[in-house]
């Protein structure tokens, strides 16, 4: 009798392990992308056409607070604005989850809008949003070279 109650015990047990290993369980180290938010960069002012002092950073963590590497960011200017360019507009979170953009103002004057976004996964929505301004060159000569001794020129050539 007690026999057949241990082996009554062990099935139940193997029964419920068994039910619990269904495919909607997200174990500890799943890495899914949950948020995605602007850690530096936002709120810049420089001259129109130039460079930005600081690059726009963002990191992507999972649902525990973790940081996700690996994955596709792409970063966009909301709207046409003539001269404006992102420098590696495309690419890979670092394992501490963080991707980061340079970012050249277009020609128009105010507010621009740079939006970073999760691709290429199943969860397309994860934005985080920058917002830049674009004011008059001070002094003369147009002021197309950029604050910080950053000129557009070596590394970053060429305009997109």
């Amino acid at each position: 009798m007690s026999s057949r109650n241990v082996f009554s015990t062990g099935a139940g047990a193997f029964v419920l392990i068994l039910g619990c290993s269904g495919g909607d369980l997200t174990l500890p180290g799943s890495q899914e992308p949950a948020t995605l938010m602007a850690v530096s960069g936002d709120g810049q002012r420089a001259e129109a056409g130039t460079l930005l002092d600081e690059p726009l950073t963002v990191q992507l963590m999972d649902g525990s607070s973790r940081p996700v590497g690996g994955t596709p960011i792409q970063f966009s200017f909301l709207g046409d604005l003539p001269g404006a360019g992102l420098d590696l507009a495309s690419v890979l979170t670092a394992d501490q989850g963080r991707a980061a953009a340079i970012v050249r103002l277009g020609e128009t004057l105010g507010e621009q809008v740079i939006v970073a976004q999760v691709t290429n996964t199943q969860i397309s929505d994860l934005r985080a949003l920058f917002s830049a301004t674009a004011v008059r060159p001070d002094g003369e000569g147009g002021g197309k070279k950029g604050r910080g001794g950053n000129d557009g020129g070596g590394a970053h050539g060429g305009d997109d």
